[in-house]
């Protein structure tokens, strides 16, 4: 893990919170001025390559490079932490401050989307789950109602509650009529 810089930051410290970064599952520890620290240093460097040599261009485009890659990397694990943490409400550790605004905004979202759909399924399943009572114009063996419950059997004049998606069906081929 790389240790807390007051320094300046180097090539070689960005290649090493890189290397750390493609190594780790989880988010290594960097501080939180470590983007604003790297983007002075990457100008500093672009502006150099512009002035000397091609090969100060190049070390200016590798590292361009290699602060995206640790961004994406980042970015790629915040994401998966953040679904994670809206399901289990378990914290990500070693964010900066910059990041963590950004996963508790997602995590916020990821359980108001979660909460949202999950309330339609819990929803249709009640509606399904809704009984409605029957007077049998025939005999009805028994059924696997649209809740997956088995129903009857029923005898001719009886009486019974069934799922209202089968009621519906039951009444429509004159097999029973509801009960008021």
């Amino acid at each position: 893990m790389p240790e807390e810089q007051k320094e300046a930051i180097t090539y070689e410290y960005i290649r090493k919170v890189q290397r750390e970064e493609l190594a780790e599952v989880r988010l290594t520890k960097i501080t939180d001025d470590f983007y604003d620290k790297a983007e002075k240093y990457l100008e500093q460097k672009m502006r150099l390559g512009k002035k000397k040599d091609r090969s100060s261009e190049i070390e200016a485009e590798n590292l361009q490079k290699l602060l995206e890659d640790i961004y994406n990397r980042r970015e790629t694990k915040i994401l998966q932490q953040a679904v994670f943490a809206s399901r289990t409400g378990i914290p990500i550790q070693n964010l900066t401050k910059v990041e963590e605004k950004f996963f508790r905004q997602l995590v916020e979202l990821l359980k108001f989307q979660r909460e949202k759909t999950l309330n339609i399924f819990t929803k249709k399943t009640k509606e399904e789950a809704k009984l409605e009572k029957l007077k049998f114009t025939q005999d009805i063996p028994e059924f696997i109602g649209s809740d997956l419950k088995k129903y009857g059997p029923f005898k001719a004049e009886g009486e019974g509650e069934i799922p209202v998606e089968n009621a519906e069906l039951m009444i429509k081929s004159e097999n029973a009529k509801k009960v008021e």
